[in-house]
């Protein structure tokens, strides 16, 4: 696949102006894109093997690793999306062709509204611990997953049921995928119905005290999330051929996948820095802090999520203080079995 300005390139240029449209070559600026994000997304990878390795690490259990390593695959598959949609690569042949694959299944489906709604049933999973003082299993896990299969075979019922030329069409002139303004509501409207969902629950959460910021992250998810989406919004509907735009389209690409990125470190990356630098320190500290926030009574109850409870004699400021500790984090005072942290079931 060729980024110069190949006699083809031109032919396709020039057929794309005679049909009204300007279009801006493929070009080393796409490649450009394509390598660092590329290159973003091979370090997300190792950092997500990382996370996978050290999941019994009870810092980083409390983040949910199995589930913040399905969100990062599901970026992945929207990334690839991603450069189909928006023409940084030449979308020929019977494979990049296919912009119902890669434009519904890969980008929306399995990308954007897989990364959505695994991170609002994160919300959800907080929501049960912290508010409700259920374990994030059982039933209510079920119903999370459920309602999300449900969206997506409705948007999926949707997409097959609208006439082609309603949804997304391959365009040969310009050798682009395009997308219908019905349908470009219809995918935004989804989007925007599950972060909205996102909001309400974080908002529900507010006033929650975490040792593991979890308010915080997902208000800085959601803040950045809507901004995103406003501008994404805005750019299919007043720029609805934006990819035929270099600016445009590199614009928008980077702004969705470094906010993306940008999101998923924020929550991971104190964790996994301490858990890799200096483990044994940060494990005490964030034991300590556990206590001290009072949280023991919300994670006792949570066995996919902390531990059961053993009381323990745990000295501060020279006062000893009769505390509930999760079993997880104590075989004696100063040990931990990481055997008994949390359970192996968890997300």
């Amino acid at each position: 696949m060729s980024f110069e300005f190949t006699p083809q390139e031109q032919t396709r240029v020039q057929l794309a102006h005679l049909g009204g449209v300007q279009l801006d070559p493929i070009g080393h600026a796409d490649l450009a894109v394509i390598a660092v994000l590329s290159s973003v997304y091979f370090v997300n990878f190792a950092a997500v093997a990382f996370l996978v390795w050290n999941r019994n690490y009870p810092p980083l259990k409390s983040k949910y690793p199995f589930l913040m390593a399905a969100i990062m695959i599901s970026m992945f598959i929207y990334f690839l999306g991603d450069l189909v949609l928006k023409a940084h690569v030449h979308v020929r042949g019977r494979v990049l062709s296919n912009c119902m694959l890669f434009c519904v299944w890969m980008r929306v489906i399995f990308g954007a509204y897989m990364v959505s709604v695994l991170t609002t049933i994160r919300s959800y999973a907080l929501f049960c611990i912290f508010l409700c003082n259920r374990a994030f299993r059982g039933k209510y896990a079920c119903c999370a997953a459920a309602i999300a299969t449900v969206l997506a075979i409705v948007f999926v019922v949707v997409t097959y049921t609208m006439p082609g030329a309603q949804t997304v069409r391959y365009v040969p002139l310009i050798e682009m995928c395009s997308m219908s303004y019905a349908y470009r509501a219809v995918v935004q409207g989804l989007l925007w119905l599950v972060w909205i969902i996102n909001a309400a629950i974080n908002f529900k959460l507010r006033n929650i005290t975490s040792s593991f910021n979890e308010s915080r992250e997902m208000f800085v998810a959601c803040a950045a999330v809507f901004t995103l989406l406003a501008f994404n919004t805005v750019i299919l509907y007043t720029h609805p051929l934006y990819p035929t735009n270099m600016a445009l389209r590199i614009t928008e690409t980077l702004c969705s996948h470094v906010i993306a990125n940008f999101l998923w470190w924020f929550i991971m990356f104190r964790s996994m820095y301490n858990c890799a630098i200096r483990r044994d320190a940060y494990l005490a500290e964030w034991k300590d802090k556990l206590v001290r926030d009072g949280l023991q009574k919300q994670y006792q109850i949570a066995r996919t999520d902390p531990f059961s409870v053993t009381v323990v004699s745990v000295a501060s400021s020279n006062v000893a203080k009769l505390v509930s500790l999760p079993r997880g984090m104590v075989t004696d005072h100063d040990g931990f079995d990481a055997r008994t942290s949390f359970s192996r079931h968890s997300m």
